[in-house]
């Protein structure tokens, strides 16, 4: 007796196999979801290639959306650069990105940190230039954020030039899929490096 395997194995070397034999289309038969009725080859394959029609709508509907969110991340760090090339010195550097992430990128709490201001409990706390997602401590969160810290349910810690050399930027919000640990880091490192440059033309970090 041939087996399961050995017709699929046949039908997969042989796709035309059922082009060749049409009569065999209306006679065989396959379940239709859970309501166990059966129905053709031919209105099987059918609803297969609806869903699949339907899957493929909403990933490109899904891609859609990250291509506009990306757009509008760009955008935004272009004009913070612009923003950042008028500044006059280090204040000027650190109120501009300040009112920046919160006017133009929508983050309802941030703070630029001077290394010099950094605790030990925070030291360390993100690599040498990558960003760092997620949650942090509530003695972290109370010293970036004081009275507002118990409102918070992520935060995104930038380094501000390689190993946090000229202190760190903290991002929070009350939204816990903002800054979720699984997000893309991309645009907040470039943030960092240009509040970094920023800083740079003046020799200083954020504290003034």
């Amino acid at each position: 007796m041939i087996s399961d395997e050995e017709v699929a194995d046949f039908l997969a070397r042989h796709p035309d196999f059922l082009d060749r034999h049409p009569e065999l289309l209306e006679r065989l038969s396959v379940s239709h979801g859970t309501s166990g009725n059966a129905i053709s080859l031919v209105e099987k394959q059918v609803k297969l290639l609806r869903d699949r029609q339907l899957e493929n709508r909403e990933r490109l509907a899904e891609l859609v959306h990250i291509a506009r969110s990306n757009e509008d991340l760009a955008a935004n760090v272009h004009k913070l650069t612009l923003r950042l090339l008028h500044c006059q010195d280090a204040a000027q550097v650190v109120h501009t990105v300040e009112a920046s992430m919160c006017d133009d990128f929508g983050v309802p709490l941030v703070r630029l940190v001077a290394p010099a201001d950094l605790p030990e409990t925070m030291q360390g706390m993100v690599g040498h230039d990558r960003a760092r997602c997620g949650q942090i401590g509530e003695p972290q969160r109370a010293f970036l954020f004081a009275q507002e810290a118990a409102s918070i349910a992520s935060v995104a810690l930038v380094p501000v030039g390689g190993g946090s050399v000229r202190g760190m930027l903290a991002l929070a919000s009350p939204d816990p899929a903002r800054f979720h640990p699984g997000i893309s880091t991309e645009f907040l490192e470039r943030i960092g490096e240009l509040v970094n440059a920023a800083l740079a033309r003046f020799g200083i970090g954020p504290a003034v």
